[in-house]
């Protein structure tokens, strides 16, 4: 009989606040005792910062040896190719490669140059080779790798927004975005050449609106193309706020795994980049309409130190996937709370798991997915019925997510 090898996944994940290993207690046990496990680092970790994304939301340098906190928790792979990845210049990915990889963590997402940054992470368990691949489709361009410059692997996304109205600069009534062919191109050739070296192929992106759980029509065009092209699954980060699961083709796509661990001080008045966030160089008028979901919304101040996030972004999972040699054999979740010491916590179905999966069966809805969450007889997760297509819906965003 084939071993099987269990894999979860996490999202963001920030570790800029002091004793970082600590926020992890709640979820270690479970992390360590998965045969693969996976999560995305979302700010630079270096000693040597040079500020270098002019967005105002640039994010500080994290002491790199912050970064024990994920081999302590027991992680396998980390994706570090995010759009705050070169924030603080090339340092900031090049000295967390190299602490990540001197800790026996793969890395995957970013490089000194655009070869490393397409290379997959190679993990290898229970007879079975696991090949991880990250790519970045929230810019900005600044962090984009080239053949002679530090930067992540990406595929270019163009926004098109449409007025219908007779009301020539008014807001859009709809909004185009549409994945560059040369960074599809791409894309296809990573994962055909990591079928021919590994039994499974897992892909990563970072993606979506931050704060706001919709879905582009990028999103869904991309995922559903590396599943076309063979990979076992996909995981999506950035947007700091759980989103919608889609199961098309047998396969697992998360569209939006939220927050994990994410300890900050960067969002405090006096913090190093306060100045930064408070100016805006280009005069952005903000076209794209906010809605009701601002993920930067804190908490009221002091309830929660460390944890400058909007309380629905508390919401949180655990995706986790079975493999054997021949393929994926059973998907799900475990739902999680980020409780008040900014600490993610596994949730029973009976210890409000109910609460969290009701969150995000209303973005499922929204999403225009046929799903239904089963819960495995103990009550500790959400198995999928993988045999069942929840994307036979056809993606028909209701009036306010007027995006395609």
């Amino acid at each position: 009989m084939d071993q099987k090898a269990v894999l979860l996944g996490v999202g963001d994940v920030i570790l800029d606040a002091p004793e970082p290993s600590s926020y992890f207690s709640n979820s270690r046990n479970l992390l360590t005792h998965a045969d693969i496990t996976i999560g995305n680092m979302e700010a630079p970790h270096t000693n040597r910062p040079c500020w270098s994304n002019m967005e105002s939301h640039s994010a500080p340098a994290a002491d790199p040896e912050n970064l024990t906190a994920f081999q302590a928790a027991g992680f396998d792979v980390v994706t570090i190719g995010g759009n705050h990845c070169f924030d603080q210049g090339p340092y900031g990915i090049l000295d967390a490669r190299e602490r990540l990889q001197e800790l026996g963590i793969a890395v995957c997402g970013s490089g000194e140059n655009y070869e490393e940054a397409r290379r997959p992470a190679i993990v290898e368990r229970k007879g079975m080779k696991f090949a991880f691949l990250h790519y970045n489709l929230t810019g900005p361009r600044e962090c984009y790798a080239t053949i002679m410059k530090t930067g992540c692997a990406y595929i270019r996304i163009a926004t098109a927004y449409c007025n219908d109205r007779a009301e020539p600069g008014g807001s859009p009534t709809a909004i185009y975005t549409i994945a560059d062919p040369r960074g599809k191109k791409n894309m296809a050739d990573d994962i055909r050449s990591a079928r021919e070296n590994a039994d499974h192929v897992i892909v990563y992106f970072h993606s979506g609106s931050a704060g706001k759980p919709l879905l582009n029509q990028y999103e869904l065009d991309l995922t559903h193309y590396a599943i076309d092209l063979g990979a076992g699954m996909v995981l999506c980060c950035h947007t700091h706020a759980l989103s919608s699961i889609e199961i098309y083709r047998g396969k697992p796509i998360y569209y939006g795994l939220g927050n994990f661990v994410t300890v900050t001080g960067g969002m405090d008045p006096d913090a190093r980049n306060a100045k930064q966030r408070h100016t805006d160089f280009f005069g952005w008028p903000g076209i794209q309409p906010w809605w009701d979901y601002d993920v930067f919304k804190m908490i009221k101040p002091g309830k929660i130190p460390f944890y400058p996030f909007a309380e629905y972004s508390r919401n949180t999972i655990i995706a986790k996937a079975e493999f054997d040699r021949t393929g994926l054999v059973s998907a799900g979740f475990i739902p999680c709370w980020i409780d008040d010491q900014a600490k993610p916590t596994p949730l029973r179905r009976d210890a409000k798991g109910e609460e969290v999966t009701a969150y995000l069966a209303a973005w499922e809805k929204k999403a225009g997915f046929d799903f239904t969450f089963t819960w495995n007889p103990a009550g500790t997760e959400i198995v999928f019925d993988l045999s069942r297509d929840t994307s036979s819906v056809y993606f028909d965003p209701p009036e306010e997510f007027t995006h395609y």
